[in-house]
């Protein structure tokens, strides 16, 4: 019979269990290595704030619930919300409420600190628990794809060719180590400004502190920077993945000027 269990805020004495139980629970195929250096840059150096952690525990770490902070902008107007992300519950307690006790738990938190929203992005297995405890299903944000080996896409995906293994390429010129270039904020103010003028609805409050730490600061990921312009009038940040024996350029933000000097198809064009 499992024991009872108490919700108390995380505290650094947690980081090894916290990892323990992350990797048990979740497994460890993703893109990223989940490890000491991934946790603190997640949760203790993203720029709009710590993550609001909380877990359950008896005598062992039973559960996490983690907020990441996030800010978004809405018609010039500040949103501050919370992203639910890694969600862990120790094997032998699921079932026995632990993932709701410590998520309604820890909006009770947020809600106190004057969050205005909670957002995340839950796989199959865990929407249905959200939907119970009352969060608004949005719906799938929508890709865009452009194949450009159709005839290897088609065999890989039918079987009929193997799927590449080799190791990803370097991009080539005029793409740059995401880190090099934005470690100088300087080159990107003005874009961002545009950018944030231009663009409408809600959005990722994106400044320069956060594309650094998004893109140059994740330790086991890297990203690159293609640029046009002097002054900077176009950025496309993207990284090389591989995707069901793939492989694949994931496009992650793209920022243009407003002075028409550089098209999104010519952007675009530097990455292939």
């Amino acid at each position: 019979m499992n024991r009872p269990y108490a919700i108390r805020p995380y505290d650094g004495n947690d980081e090894s269990a916290v990892l323990g139980l992350l990797h048990q629970a979740l497994g460890g195929e993703r893109a990223f290595d989940r490890t000491n250096a991934f946790w603190h840059w997640k949760h203790f150096q993203n720029p709009f704030g710590a993550s609001l952690l909380m877990v359950a525990e008896n005598e062992e770490l039973l559960g996490l619930r983690a907020f990441m902070r996030w800010q978004f902008l809405v018609d010039g107007v500040s949103l501050h919300a919370v992203r639910a992300v890694d969600t862990a519950t120790h094997p032998g307690y699921r079932r026995h409420g632990v993932f709701a006790t410590l998520t309604r738990l820890t909006v009770e938190q947020a809600q106190r600190e004057g969050v205005d929203l909670v957002f995340n992005t839950p796989n199959v297995r865990s929407l249905p628990g959200y939907l119970k405890l009352g969060w608004a299903y949005l719906g799938r944000p929508r890709l865009l794809v452009r194949i450009l080996r159709p005839v290897r896409v088609s065999q890989v995906l039918l079987g009929l060719a193997a799927e590449d293994r080799e190791a990803l390429p370097v991009p080539n010129a005029p793409a740059v180590p995401a880190a090099s270039l934005l470690s100088r904020p300087e080159l990107f103010r003005s874009l961002l400004r545009e950018n944030d003028r231009l663009c409408t609805g809600i959005r990722t409050l994106r400044d320069a502190a956060f594309l650094h730490w998004r893109y140059a600061g994740l330790p086991s990921l890297r990203y690159y920077v293609c640029a046009r312009g002097e002054p900077l009038a176009a950025a496309a940040i993207f990284r090389l993945n591989r995707r069901r024996g793939l492989r694949e350029i994931m496009l992650c933000d793209l920022l243009l000027n407003d002075a028409g000097t550089v098209t999104v198809s010519r952007v675009i064009g530097d990455l292939i």
